[in-house]
């Protein structure tokens, strides 16, 4: 953590567009019931809601993550 390329990014950033990867939805794959992937640009990520903790419980929609309205 100490190499500066870890202060291009920061740690809310990486969790609100890496989200479905998270969930082994990698590749331009999406999760059951979602319509579109966390990793776009629009919205910008820093209007959406941060994402559940507990990844375990479950995924949350596109609409609690603020992807579409």
């Amino acid at each position: 953590m100490a190499h500066e390329a870890t202060e291009q990014v920061s740690r809310e950033e990486i969790v609100k567009l890496y989200y479905d990867y998270a969930h082994g939805a990698g590749n331009g794959a999406l999760l059951d019931g979602w319509s579109v992937s966390s990793f776009i640009f629009t919205p910008p990520w820093q209007d959406r809601p941060w994402p559940p903790r507990d990844k375990y419980s479950g995924a949350a929609s596109d609409e609690a993550l603020g992807l579409v309205a």
